[in-house]
């Protein structure tokens, strides 16, 4: 008991004596600059970012904010309007017309995980074909290597229209994503120091919590009556200064990357572009 009462003593002490300067933690880490974002986009295949296309590329152009975007899927079994290719050379293609498009506008950076295109309206088959919890840990890791502020996703709820299994199910694995990214005590391994980061075999991934501020949602529904007073609207008609068009043809342009998908009429993809961000 004695020797214990000397140490705590000693101690002590030793605190006082150290200056306020040193006690204090370090500084949080900075991000990557090479993949830290304002906002990250969470959909479900490639072609799902053209639904905020237009709003997305003013953000960028206007108010110069990065962008990154993470498919949850690679797009393996859609439809193909440019040719024959199917099941994993499809997934190959969509992935490339994916990249393509996204850098018309100012996006270089996008991640695709390994879930498969699931065509129905259950969500839990598209979260348990993925692999819920392996998907959500790739999510989670995402979030903390691009750092957003914001995330924006597809509307994880069953409402009037498409409600695709997959879409809802990106919106699940997002909003988790949003929670847990900036609890250490989730996925830890992701935010354990490596060994020696220089050498090889280190089990820490050397991450940092990370907390977005806001989580936007968008819906794929067919009937828009119930986003009123259910959030923000953005309008697609304004003008892009360098490009001298509307952000709406911006976003067709864009669309037009995406060849095995573009089955649109012109009246379509006009009403499709030009309709506002809601």
């Amino acid at each position: 008991m004695k020797t214990q009462v000397c140490l705590v003593v000693a101690l002590l002490m030793l605190a006082a004596q150290t200056p306020a300067s040193a006690q204090q933690a370090p500084p949080y880490p900075e991000p990557d600059s090479r993949y830290k974002v304002d906002i990250l986009e969470v959909v479900g295949h490639p072609d799902d970012d053209i639904m905020f296309t237009a709003y997305v590329a003013k953000l960028i152009e206007q108010q110069h904010k990065r962008v990154a975007v993470v498919y949850t899927t690679r797009g393996n079994s859609g439809g193909n309007a440019a040719g024959p290719e199917q099941s994993n050379a499809l997934a190959d293609i969509r992935e490339m017309e994916a990249r393509h498009s996204l850098a018309s506008y100012g996006i270089t950076n996008a991640w695709f995980l390994n879930g498969s295109d699931t065509p129905g309206g259950d969500v839990l088959k598209s979260l348990e074909r993925w692999g819920h919890g392996k998907a959500l840990d790739e999510v989670v890791r995402l979030v903390r290597i691009t750092r957003p502020e914001v995330i924006v996703t597809w509307l994880p709820n069953y409402v009037v229209g498409e409600n695709h299994d997959d879409h809802q199910a990106a919106g699940v694995l997002a909003t988790e994503a949003f929670d847990l990214a900036g609890n250490p005590l989730a996925f830890p391994e992701q935010v354990e120091a490596p060994r020696n980061r220089l050498s090889i075999s280190n089990y820490g991934e050397g991450l940092r919590p990370w907390q977005p501020k806001k989580i936007y949602y968008v819906s794929d529904a067919t009937h828009f009556d119930f986003f009123k007073g259910n959030g923000p609207e953005y309008p697609t008609n304004d003008v892009s200064s360098s490009r001298k068009m509307p952000y709406s043809r911006v976003a067709a342009d864009a669309w037009s990357h995406y060849k095995t998908q573009n089955d649109f009429t012109d009246a379509q993809l006009k009403e499709f572009t030009e309709m506002p961000v809601r």
